[in-house]
């Protein structure tokens, strides 16, 4: 198509030809101005140059701005079922080799060569005999084998500050029954599960219970690689450590958790109002979901595809309180939720932006009306109407109803989506005007599950079905800690001491109490 070529045109085909180059211009023109503010963008799409001050995002009368988490999330157009389909996650590179992960077969191994000076010693000894059940004393001679020495951290003492190390011998005898049978002290193993196939769980360990919680935190809520994690306690603290036991403590400590996920969903089921939202994760060759589930004092993550029935399997009996949530048709399913207007005023600011005159004015008044009643909304929750928001605002309601009607059908893909998209949700997205102490965004998921993003950029996701499970409990229980004024890193080595012995694990830290 050159020059020559189009001279040769009869004028009629020619106009078409221009009609269609210039839609082309504008369609591309638009889509160059999209930005965070006006599409679902990822924040980390724009230099830093380009990023609005806070003073500027003040200035634009827009709600705080929406964390990357659930912009990634959403879809522009994943409101209606008429529209086109998700992008497609990019393909995955190609693969190298089919090499495994971690220490190959045959290669040299690495043992232990720190010493430690140990500073207190706990001996384990039979409590009856193997073979007759007889109970054996105490005062019985008894014979050492084989011991493990645990690096733990003392408990805290009032009034000082710093961390105490202690190194605890375990030592573990052998007792003779009168009956001939020998009795060793055998430290507790958890028995085989099935979901944690390759993790194991028990008393013989070199990192103490509260040892772990520390390096759970640090790689969970401080977001350290297992190498940083193992520079970090060999300079600060003269511990050396191999990346593997670190992995392995961050791998059980999550088989240790695992209990603690019934009571978390429990309490989200039994909450008034609870907030949900997801993010693209990687686990190893394929691609997966972070979701978040929050309420005021309970977060639950958990890593799966992005259907309907993985949010139904995970809330088990079902949920009857109110699902603030962004526009995604997989939650249909429930009435009673609200819709995020965060997300609905972007789509509209991409509308008012276009480079389409037509599209742009419709835009502009559409985007125009749901800052009024966020205003109205706001002065609402301090100062009523008398006669309510909707009976106030009845006209500016019917004409954004108008507008829906009018253009559900529009040639511009964008003005068609959003228009059916209202039409299709319209009691929902319009609930708060009659309700103007709901949630006006979806903001209480996204914050939380930002650190689940800032994981995925460092880490690239997981490598296995254990190491997902791991990541998303041991972050349900420190989110959770955290909104409980809680210790989360003390409160995962008491789950970790319990667990390792067989016991009962301790309850969820206490909602503190209003003041």
């Amino acid at each position: 198509m050159d020059a020559k070529w189009l001279k040769k045109l009869p004028a009629e085909r020619l106009l078409d030809g221009s009609i269609r180059l210039r839609d082309d211009v504008k369609e591309w023109q638009d889509r160059l101005n999209q930005n965070p503010a006006n599409s679902s963008r990822p924040p980390t799409s724009q230099a830093p140059w380009e990023k609005p001050s806070a003073g500027e995002e003040e200035a634009e009368g827009m709600p705080a701005k929406v964390p990357e988490a659930a912009t990634e999330a959403m879809d522009t157009a994943d409101s209606t079922e008429e529209t086109v389909p998700r992008d497609v996650p990019p393909p995955l590179p190609p693969k190298a080799s089919d090499r495994t992960a971690g220490k190959q077969p045959g290669s040299p191994g690495h043992g232990r060569t720190q010493q430690l000076m140990g500073t207190d010693t706990c001996e384990h000894r039979p409590a009856c005999c193997a073979a007759c059940g007889r109970a054996l004393a105490t005062d019985t001679p008894s014979q050492a084998y084989p011991a493990w020495d645990e690096v733990n951290m003392a408990p805290p003492v009032d009034g000082q500050i710093g961390l105490i190390f202690r190194v605890t011998r375990h030592q573990r005898l052998e007792v003779s029954c009168p009956c001939g049978h020998t009795t060793r002290a055998l430290p507790w193993r958890a028995p085989a599960d099935s979901l944690w196939d390759r993790v194991g769980l028990g008393e013989w360990r070199l990192v103490g219970p509260q040892w772990a919680g520390r390096i759970v935190f640090l790689a969970l809520r401080m977001h350290l690689s297992r190498r940083r994690i193992r520079e970090r306690l060999r300079e600060l603290f003269g511990l050396l450590l191999s990346i593997g036991v670190i992995d392995e403590t961050i791998r059980e400590a999550g088989r240790a958790s695992d209990p603690l996920e019934d009571a978390l969903v429990t309490e989200v089921r039994q909450a008034a109002e609870w907030f949900v939202d997801e993010t693209s994760w990687r686990e190893r060759a394929q691609w997966l979901w972070l979701w978040a589930l929050v309420t005021t004092h309970t977060v639950v993550f958990f890593i799966g595809y992005r259907t309907a029935e993985i949010l139904q399997n995970a809330l088990q009996d079902g949920f009857d309180g109110l699902l603030i949530r962004d526009g995604d048709r997989i939650y249909r399913a429930w009435e009673n939720r609200l819709r995020c207007w965060a997300h609905l005023m972007r789509k509209l600011r991409g509308l008012a932006e276009s480079s389409d005159a037509r599209v742009a004015e419709v835009g502009k008044e559409r985007e125009g009306l749901m800052k009024t009643w966020m205003a109205a909304i706001d002065t609402a929750r301090i100062d009523p109407p008398p006669e309510g928001l909707r009976i106030r605002y009845a006209a500016a309601i019917e004409r954004l109803r108008q507008l829906g009607e009018a253009h559900q059908a529009d040639d511009h893909q964008g003005l068609g989506s959003v228009a059916r998209e209202f039409l299709s949700d319209w009691k929902v997205i319009l609930r708060p005007v009659d309700e103007p102490h709901l949630s006006l965004t979806n903001n209480a998921a996204e914050q939380p599950l930002r650190h689940g993003v800032i994981a995925r950029y460092l880490s690239h996701g997981t490598r296995s079905e254990e190491g997902s499970r791991a990541f998303a409990l041991l972050a349900s229980v420190i989110e959770t800690c955290r909104r409980r004024e809680a210790c989360a890193w003390r409160y995962v080595g008491t789950v970790i001491e319990a667990a390792r012995k067989g016991l009962e694990l301790p309850a969820l830290p206490a909602i503190p109490v209003a003041a």
